[in-house]
């Protein structure tokens, strides 16, 4: 087997330092933080997936289970649990159109936008630090790091 270079080698352990990093009780703790008392029951049970799935449908006035599958990176049966748990604990709603009884639409409860936006705000204070990270680098610098884990993805999809 050929030797890894020890530069790849160093990104390839950075990687997967980066996928092993669990930041659930982190966005947790800042959820609970800023949360209405209407929420905070519900936060020690909401996964950073959940919070993805809250996040697109948040983006969308309404959306359809077929079109959230397309945009996330889960399958079907993975989106339709996560979907299930959500409404259980009153974070979405399913409905039909009246124009549209077939498809199956989603959208935020009100304690579903509450947490959507406790969710934003934090991405925003993350957002934040990157960009501070990120002034550190030259654009040409960022673009091939961005171009390289591009590369990095295609080659563990295909």
């Amino acid at each position: 087997m050929p030797k890894l270079n020890p530069l790849l080698q160093q990104i390839d352990k950075e990687l997967h330092r980066y996928l092993a990093f669990d930041n659930t009780k982190r966005i947790q703790e800042h959820l609970l933080k800023y949360a209405e008392e209407t929420v905070s029951d519900i936060i020690p049970n909401i996964s950073v997936t959940d919070l993805d799935i809250i996040n697109h449908i948040a983006s969308h006035s309404e959306i359809r289970i077929k079109e959230l599958v397309a945009t996330v990176y889960f399958p079907q049966g993975t989106v339709s649990k996560i979907v299930n748990r959500l409404v259980k604990k009153n974070l979405l709603k399913k409905y039909h159109r009246s124009d549209n009884k077939k498809d199956v639409y989603l959208k935020l409860t009100a304690n579903g936008q509450i947490i959507a936006k406790l969710h934003r705000k934090y991405h925003e204070k993350e957002n934040q630090k990157l960009n501070e990270l990120g002034a550190d680098f030259i654009d040409t610098d960022l673009q091939k790091l961005a171009e390289m884990l591009r590369k990095i993805n295609e080659l563990r999809e295909n």
